[in-house]
C-alpha cells in the first residue's frame, strides 16, 4: 500500500504553515472563471498560494474554456443621440434574441454591462 506524502508549505510573507483549501471560484485569467480550485491559504496573513502543478492545471482549464467560449469585438457607433453596439447574429441566436425584442441593460461595476431579456 502506497503512503501519501504530505508536503508542508510555508507562507513567503510571514513564514507560517499554509493550509490546503478549495476556492469555490477563481479567475486565473480575466473573464475566465474556474470552479473548485485547490490552493494553499495562510491563516495568519491571508495570502493565497498555488503550486506549480496547480498553476499548470488552472492554465489548462482556462485554455479549455477559451476553446469552448466565444466572444465578439464591436466598435461603438452613434445613432441620433445614442451610442450603439451591434449584436452579432451568432450571439443573438445563441441568446434567443430577435429584432424588436426588449432587453434591459445593467451596469457591472465600471467594467461593462449585462443584457437581460425581458
Amino acid at each position: 500500500m502506497a503512503k501519501k506524502i504530505e508536503r508542508m508549505i510555508f507562507c513567503a510573507k510571514c513564514d507560517k504553515e499554509m493550509q490546503e483549501i478549495v476556492l469555490p471560484r477563481y479567475e486565473y485569467e480575466d473573464f475566465y472563471v474556474l470552479h473548485h480550485i485547490n490552493a494553499y491559504n495562510c491563516n495568519n496573513c491571508g495570502k493565497i498560494f498555488f503550486t506549480e502543478s496547480q498553476a499548470k492545471q488552472m492554465k489548462a482549464k482556462t485554455e479549455q474554456l477559451k476553446k469552448h467560449s466565444f466572444g465578439f469585438e464591436r466598435k461603438i457607433t452613434i445613432s441620433g443621440k445614442s451610442l450603439v453596439v451591434t449584436i452579432p447574429i451568432e450571439l443573438a441566436s445563441h441568446l434567443h434574441i430577435a429584432q424588436g425584442q426588449k432587453v434591459k441593460l445593467y451596469p457591472i461595476a465600471n467594467e461593462g454591462l449585462m443584457i437581460r431579456k425581458m
